[in-house]
């Protein structure tokens, strides 16, 4: 099985089976799922996806 990318379109993580779904999209983190609407600037895990 190939590894997925997060949905979070600046984001280069990869998404494995704790991975947080939304709208049939799936996404490394909260942040993500909800588009960094809380002001967020990466995913927690070294991006900067939210910028």
């Amino acid at each position: 099985m190939s590894q997925q990318q997060c949905a979070c379109p600046k984001c280069d993580c990869s998404v494995d089976s704790q991975a947080i779904e939304k709208n049939g999209q799936k996404f490394c983190s909260e942040s993500c799922a909800i588009g960094h609407t809380d002001g967020s600037t990466g995913c927690g895990h070294g991006c900067s996806c939210g910028k």
